[in-house]
């Protein structure tokens, strides 16, 4: 595929489904493009892998919220109308087409980290999958393989639903709690960085971005064509058993790169804890007779490194598979 045949489909406000099943039906088709919209809808959206019981379903139910998982990777996210969305598919045959995944997020998020600087907001990658600005994670992202294409896809913040977000966790209240700090204190939103934010030429500078990387995008639209494959894929998209797949949770949770909450249940131990670029913080492991402090005066300040860890675990709780499952866990998956 030439360069000159990658579109560029700026497509507004799409509902929560639509938003998300347009660029897999593009990849699905083989079509390259770069994909620019927002979400009419909030919705919860999972990563090919992410573990469906990371969520309190029984809150998403009650609030309303649906579901969708994506084919490709990265964590569950809160998509609603507050963001601009990207989606960047190319065929693996293109000579765009990178080899590395860390070589797909460099190239493609360049016209993201150019359209900030724009505004005025210096924001740089960091691996594997955020750009940051101000100390904050301003983007995540996800990346992966659809039919034959390599597709990124990724969002620039307006604003963010903190206390939605944090309520979905299914975990206890405080920690809960936690995460919503964390969130506020790791989390940056265009609003809290640009005194005022016009969307449309927002998305006017990001696509520019993106023709420059590019050289040059053929502007397209809903082909029917294209509509027809939405509609062909939806049912394998939107199923219970598709919905329903994904990992055993890990216990691990990603505020962003270098910064995780931890919380696992080690048979009648319960373990939560803090990653901090590296460093395992605040650790709380409650026994069935109370707090055992002297494994929390063990792991806290202590190196997310996986047999260190291990070996404080095994020699307190014993070799079971939850004490491996925990080592994992505390040393960032």
């Amino acid at each position: 595929m030439r360069m000159g045949e990658f579109r560029l489909l700026e497509l507004g406000y799409m509902g929560w489904k639509q938003s998300q099943l347009v660029y897999h039906a593009l990849a699905e088709m083989g079509a390259g493009g770069v994909v620019l919209q927002r979400s009419a809808h909030t919705y919860f959206c999972l990563g090919m892998f992410s573990p469906l019981e990371d969520l309190d379903l029984g809150f998403v139910r009650r609030r309303g919220v649906p579901l969708f998982r994506r084919a490709i990777g990265g964590g569950t996210v809160l998509l609603d109308r507050e963001q601009l969305f990207y989606h960047v598919v190319v065929p693996r045959d293109s000579e765009l087409a990178p080899v590395r995944t860390s070589t797909l997020y460099r190239r493609f998020l360049k016209p993201v980290i150019q359209t900030y600087g724009e505004l005025g907001v210096k924001a740089t990658y960091r691996p594997a999958s955020d750009i940051v600005a101000e100390g904050r994670k301003v983007s995540g992202n996800g990346a992966g393989v659809v039919g034959d294409c390599l597709v990124l896809s990724g969002s620039m913040l307006l604003d963010f639903n903190f206390e939605l977000m944090a309520g979905a966790l299914n975990l206890p209240a405080h920690l809960r709690q936690r995460a919503l700090e964390l969130m506020r204190e790791r989390l940056g939103t265009l609003r809290m960085m640009v005194e005022e934010v016009d969307v449309h030429e927002l998305q006017e500078v990001l696509a520019g971005r993106f023709e420059d990387l590019f050289g040059g995008l053929e502007a397209g639209g809903l082909s029917l064509e294209l509509l027809r494959e939405m509609r062909r894929i939806e049912p394998r998209y939107t199923s219970h058993e598709w919905l329903r797949q994904g990992r055993k949770s890990n216990g691990l949770l990603k505020i962003a790169e270098g910064c995780y909450l931890v919380h696992l249940r080690l048979g009648g131990v319960e373990l939560s804890a803090e990653l901090h670029e590296g460093v395992v913080r605040r650790v709380r492991v409650q026994g069935e007779e109370g707090r055992m402090r002297e494994l929390e005066d063990a792991l806290e300040g202590c190196r997310a490194e996986r047999q260190k860890i291990l070996n404080i675990l095994a020699e307190r709780l014993g070799c079971a598979d939850d004490v491996v499952r925990a080592a994992q866990a505390l040393s960032g998956g």
